[in-house]
């Protein structure tokens, strides 16, 4: 008998074979990012011997000052003020921008309009946007999105200069999401300037409101990685100009910060003169950090559907054996694209965990007063940080999702650390928030014994109140409930022989 899904692969190779002859070859396993660029590369010298520190692309550097700050309400609110402090120049590169944003609310709401923000910067600084050049018309955000965005720019803030890059392949995009100011500061992580989709504004409370909860982390950076991020912007702006705009000499942070760190990007092969062969350095920092981990790894993603990602977690569960070892995973209750695939990885890393209690998956979710007899309800919060900690001493932060995109087909940048105070203070902030407590009250608890019970706990309790509609659950968290729609396992056929993950 014919395998109805098999013969569907078949149709959809030949009907698709024009656009896989654009968009290369597919998922990427075993080809761009399966061979580690670290290996072909000269050692660092001290004191960055440590494997974790990617060789290639930009350095790591010793005096920095970064702190991560979760949700809109915390980004928003320091950009303005930095965008209106402004004197030499602004850079924001983006996957998306939405002109007529605001980035404080309340009262202040009408004074913070992006686009009259930006207005506002350019009379005193330089101001330079890059966009990515949107997609055809089956996908959004459109190029005509775009091309409108950049026409209102320029229509309201005519001294801003706003450019498209169009430099990608079929169904890939510019992912990342960077903003510097004067060369003393910058801002990197997972939030766009922007409401498409979702508002990127958001408060760690997330209350009810008109469209999905927003859960995302940016890190505000000072000292030398600030060039770094600069250098970044320049490089893709001159490739798509042809100029030449160098960054501004980066400006001592006082007190001297002293955190090492670096930037790291995915930056496609065949694309940018500036990284011929491609640049990986967010999956190396990635899949080395886990194989170093020994305690625990935690990881808030929008996707998990990467299958190198997924192997080294499962390597990870079977070389911690002699001890307690934990993988915490925080996914979207439903992800806009791609929930089959986040199923199919939940469910392969909990059968690997063989009844062990390592794996743990959890989704984000809000309640308030609703109509009705009950009086309350619940929505999912959507996660659409990019955050990676392992045992409490390396850190990441950035645009990367984890799946082929993310690691090797669409730019991206994070900025990633081993400082084991501000990994901590990271994974201490953001369980908080989850578990519905103050910091206080977990800062020094064990990380391994939360996850055996104040996490299972919580989420007990949130199953219970969401099912009974009664009391408000005290936490954010749920279990991660795979799906069962009939279709989609058809759907992510085809979509394999047609799309990049």
């Amino acid at each position: 008998m014919t395998d109805p899904l098999a013969a569907a692969a078949r149709l959809s190779s030949v009907l698709f074979l024009p656009v896989r002859k654009l968009v290369g070859p597919l998922h990427r396993r075993g080809q761009s990012i399966e061979k580690d660029q670290n290996n072909d590369l000269p050692p660092l010298p001290e004191p960055w011997e440590d494997e974790r520190w990617f060789r290639g692309g930009f350095p790591p550097r010793g005096h920095n000052a970064l702190e991560p700050l979760l949700h809109g309400d915390e980004y928003f609110n320091d950009l303005y003020e930095a965008l209106l402090a402004a004197r030499e120049r602004v850079t924001i590169c983006g996957w998306s921008l939405t002109p007529l944003m605001a980035l404080l609310r309340g009262k202040r709401e009408g004074e913070s309009i992006l686009v009259d923000v930006l207005r506002r910067a350019s009379e005193r600084a330089e101001v330079y946007v890059l966009l990515w050049s949107g997609a055809p018309a089956l996908f959004e955000p459109t190029d005509r999105m775009a091309k409108d965005v950049q026409k209102i720019l320029n229509r309201y803030a005519p001294k801003v200069r706003c450019e498209l890059d169009h430099r990608a392949s079929f169904s890939h995009d510019h992912h990342q999401k960077a903003v510097t100011i004067d060369g003393h500061l910058a801002f990197v992580g997972g939030m766009d300037l922007s409401t498409f989709q979702g508002d990127r504004w958001d408060t760690s409370e997330h209350p009810l409101r008109f469209g999905p909860g927003w859960h995302d982390v940016q890190v505000r950076i000072r000292g030398e990685l600030v060039s770094d991020v600069e250098e970044n912007f320049c490089q893709r702006w001159n490739v798509v100009t042809g100029e030449r705009l160098e960054p501004l000499s980066v400006k001592p942070i006082e007190p001297a910060g002293s955190m090492p760190a670096q930037i790291v990007r995915t930056v496609p092969a065949g694309f940018f003169p500036f990284a011929p062969h491609g640049e990986f350095g967010i999956y190396h920092v990635l899949t080395s950090a886990i194989r170093r981990a020994r305690r625990y790894v935690y990881l808030e993603n929008q996707y998990l559907w990467s299958p190198e990602v997924v192997d080294a977690l499962v390597d990870a569960m079977n070389r911690n054996r002699s001890g307690p070892f934990r993988i915490v995973v925080v996914l979207p209750a439903k992800a806009y694209t791609g929930k089959y695939d986040n199923d199919e990885h939940v469910r392969l890393l909990s059968h690997a965990d063989r009844g062990r209690g390592i794996f743990h998956a959890f989704s984000l979710y809000s309640g308030g007063p609703a109509m009705g007899t009950t009086g309350y309800r619940y929505l999912p919060i959507y996660v659409h940080a990019k955050v990676s900690i392992v045992d409490d001493e390396w850190f990441s932060v950035g645009s990367a999702n984890l799946n082929g995109r993310g690691l090797a087909t669409d730019t991206e940048m994070n900025v990633h650390a081993i400082v084991p105070s501000a990994a901590r203070h990271l994974r201490v902030r953001l369980w908080a928030e989850h578990l519905g407590v103050s910091v206080d009250q977990i800062a020094d608890a064990d990380p391994i014994a939360l996850v055996d019970t104040q996490w299972p706990e919580a989420a007990k309790a949130m199953e219970a109140s969401m099912l009974s509609g009664g009391f408000p659950a005290q936490s954010q968290i749920r279990r991660y409930v795979p799906g069962h729609n009939p279709g989609s396992r058809l759907l992510d056929v085809i979509q394999q022989m047609t799309l990049e993950h």
